[in-house]
């Protein structure tokens, strides 16, 4: 993986939603192996790259074990059957006390660190622009949002909930980076798509 960029000012986090129950998925699917990492260290390591200092993993009790021992701090959603939104609450709660707050999911493991660093130093609500014309994540949020997010309810992130109708959103550099992971055909064409080593 690539070396890091400057640091980004502390006060900007990143969350890393890893709750999520994967039913679509045969087995553990954050944990299962994409090369020679977990499925979920490509989308942090990417978080790490972008600059981030400030940095939560939004878990369940089922994924929180992924994470101890790292430098994420975990940030449990015990209502994490809920759906999305109670991540996404949790993610905004974990940050209250930041300026900022840039959302990922951990599924996601070809996302950009450039694409995450824009939506870092964003002044706005800045969603991710997808290629059918949708607003989703990753998607960067002002503190004066938080208590927004933390209204939301169901299975679906802010961007499906209405909240993004008025918010810009950014094309990532390739759309290839958007490619996130929900069965175990998704993760051998992920893992078709690797760098091969010299």
């Amino acid at each position: 993986m690539n070396a890091c960029a400057d640091p980004l000012d502390p006060s900007i986090a990143v969350a890393l939603l890893a709750a999520g129950r994967g039913e679509r998925f045969t087995g553990d699917k954050l944990a299962a192996e994409l090369g020679p990492y977990p499925l979920w260290q490509w989308a942090a390591e990417v978080a790490t790259q972008a600059g981030f200092v400030t940095r939560f993993v939004v878990a369940s009790e089922h994924s929180a074990s992924l994470f101890s021992g790292t430098q994420w701090r975990i940030a449990l959603n015990d209502r994490a059957g809920e759906g999305l939104a109670s991540s996404v609450r949790c993610a905004a709660q974990a940050a209250k006390d930041c300026s900022r707050l840039v959302i990922l999911l951990a599924d996601m493991p070809f996302v950009e660190a450039g694409h995450l660093r824009r939506l870092a130093l964003a002044d706005g609500a800045l969603f991710t622009r997808y290629p059918d014309g949708r607003h989703g994540n990753p998607a960067g949020f002002p503190a004066a949002m938080f208590s927004r997010l933390g209204g939301l309810h169901g299975d679906r992130g802010a961007g499906g909930h209405g909240r993004s109708e008025d918010a810009e959103a950014l094309s990532p550099f390739s759309p290839a980076s958007l490619f996130d992971i929900d069965t175990v055909a998704d993760l051998a064409l992920a893992e078709a798509r690797l760098p091969v080593e010299p």
